[in-house]
């Protein structure tokens, strides 16, 4: 830095620098704008023209600040339960291991609530499984219930009785008009009257050679005819005659010609080898099929066509119901499926509740084990015991403190970033943190930014945007909750050409500095009329960089060391005032 006198001596140099007094130091650090270079002009009577020179030089941009200094992670280890403190392993200040054995409390009445909630989840148990039971039951029940409902609206159908074949009717029942009519009552019995049947015996000589199929010609004598067959059944039973042979059952079928009748003797002759055979003795006629038929619904008679001898053929109307009675019973059965359903869904509500209680149950005997195991407790973490609050032999109270277990082996301080340099502070920058010891010393350590916070706040009408930096603390010189300060270097440019901050002049024409020069430069400009520039010094537009609050990086406009303009300074009496 150098002074040059202005009033008409040869120029001072090398004026000693502690003449300027602290608080004109940090004037010329804080000087600039238009107002700086105003003051050039007027009358200054004896001053004084500091200088400087512009080097090369490294620069950082940098923002300072101040937080608190906290454990990576930390965990509260308090007691579960009110309980004496049987044993107490550790004390404030050690280092401790995770899974390490802390402190043991008394466990009676931990193991005390356990049992208890083992009787409850085994009440819990047997009331669901009642519960379920009845569900099943009730499910069982709907299913039965709406079955017989579906069977009992598909028997709608049978308000009309028909005939399962064709044949004729016979002792066929006598019923007044509007009659009720029962489900199961006979009605009639339908015989197969155009189709017979003979049931002879023959000889077991002759079992091999007869066959299924085989015609036979049958002879009814009571009306001296006979009527082709066919054997339609052999059967190997054993039928003995007065005379000692046995016999073996053949059923011959026949059609009826209409002139034929159940109970009539019959016969019937096969041929053997061109050899008549003839059955041990006549047997009688028969009808094919005989079924009763009754009626499968109640109701009342609308129609009926039961008359005995009536011919009759498949699927014709024999009676017919109203549905008075039948519609009576499916709202019944409607009921009762209705009911069944609401059995359904209490159960299953019983079935819930239980389930709850079970849940309930289960949740408390887990709860219970953890809390009867965590009467030993343990470290969660590898760490530093800050506080402990308990005394072996003395009863600690549930949730209070017990032991703060920290691991300070990386710190964490939290910073709050300018919302104007928010944009260039990154996750993994590197960041300077201080710390002053308890005996006063300072101690340094390296930090890195590890996350930047997306969204910001305001305080005070500032708005931030909280950061987070992440120290190594492995040898535990960092101490948990202390303050610290922190300098982070938002950017740098090393090599570069540097001035002192006051130099630099904010005008019309841009950023400028004053360069002593013998002759007026190439890139020198004028700064108009009211603007007084020291003699033999010219504005010189710059283009800046880099500034902190003592320099300024010059990118361009003047070159290395050419010397400019910082200050003007009046002498008053035995001080300088600044101009």
């Amino acid at each position: 830095m150098r002074f040059l006198q202005t009033n008409g001596g040869a120029p001072a140099r090398g004026l000693p620098r502690r003449l300027l007094p602290l608080a004109l130091a940090a004037a010329l650090l804080t000087a600039g704008g238009f107002g700086a270079v105003r003051l050039l002009g007027g009358d200054a009577g004896d001053a004084q023209i500091v200088t400087d020179v512009v080097t090369r030089d490294t620069i950082q941009s940098a923002v300072k600040g101040t937080g608190a200094a906290a454990a990576r992670e930390s965990v509260s280890l308090n007691p579960p339960v009110s309980a004496a403190v049987l044993a107490l392993h550790v004390k404030e200040g050690d280092r401790v291991e995770k899974g390490a054995l802390l402190y043991e409390l008394d466990p009676t009445e931990a193991q005390r609530a356990t049992e208890e909630a083992r009787k409850g989840l085994s009440e819990a148990e047997r009331g669901a499984a009642d519960a379920a039971e009845r569900l099943q039951a009730a499910q069982k029940q709907l299913s039965e219930t709406e079955e017989a409902y579906q069977k009992l609206l598909a028997s709608k159908a049978d308000l009309t009785v028909t005939a399962p074949f064709d044949g004729k009717l016979v002792e066929a029942a006598s019923l007044l008009p509007d009659a009720e009519i029962t489900a199961g009552q006979k009605l009639a019995t339908l015989v197969s009257s155009g189709r017979l049947k003979l049931s002879l015996y023959y000889s077991y000589a002759y079992l091999d050679q007869l066959r299924v199929g085989q015609e036979a010609s049958v002879s009814i004598p009571a009306v001296m005819a006979s009527v082709p067959g066919k054997i339609s059944e052999i059967n190997r039973v054993e039928f003995i005659t007065p005379e000692g042979s046995k016999c073996f059952e053949a059923v011959v079928s026949l059609d009826n010609p209409g002139t034929l009748t159940e109970g009539m003797a019959a016969s019937a002759g096969l041929t053997v080898d061109g050899q008549a055979v003839y059955p041990y003795q006549n047997g009688r006629l028969a009808y094919q099929e005989t079924r009763e038929v009754t009626a499968k619904v109640p109701g009342p008679l609308k129609t009926s066509y039961l008359h005995n001898h009536a011919p009759v053929k498949k699927g014709q109307a024999i009676l017919v119901l109203g549905p008075e009675e039948l519609d009576k019973q499916l709202e019944e059965k409607r009921e009762a499926v209705r009911s069944a359903q609401e059995g359904v869904e209490t159960a299953r509500a019983a079935v819930e509740a239980a389930q709850e209680s079970l849940s309930a149950a289960q949740d408390k005997v887990k709860k219970a084990l953890e809390q009867e195991a965590g009467m030993a407790v343990r470290a969660p973490i590898a760490g530093t015991v800050l506080t402990c609050l308990l005394e072996q032999g003395e009863k600690a109270d549930a949730g209070q403190l017990g032991i703060l277990l920290a691991d300070t082996s990386v710190m964490r301080v939290e910073i709050q970033v300018d919302e104007r340099n928010v944009s260039r502070v990154h996750s993994g920058m590197a960041c300077t943190v201080t710390q002053t010891g308890l005996g006063g010393e300072e101690n340094t350590f390296e930090g890195t930014v590890e996350s930047v916070s997306l969204t910001g706040k305001s305080e005070n009408g500032v708005s931030f945007f909280p950061a987070v930096v992440k120290v190594d603390n492995g040898e535990g010189a960092m101490l948990n909750g202390m303050s610290i300060e922190y300098e982070l270097v938002l950017a740098q440019s090393e090599d570069c050409l540097v001035v002192p901050a006051q130099a630099v002049q904010y005008t019309e024409q841009g950023s400028c500095l004053f360069v002593k020069a013998d002759r007026r430069p190439d890139n020198a400009v004028d700064l108009g009329e009211g603007v007084e520039i020291p003699r033999g010094f010219y504005a010189v537009p710059v283009e800046t960089g880099l500034s902190n609050s003592a320099q300024v990086e010059i990118k361009r406009g003047v070159e290395e060391g050419m010397e400019v303009f910082t200050q003007k300074l009046v002498e008053s009496g035995s001080s300088f005032d600044m101009m």
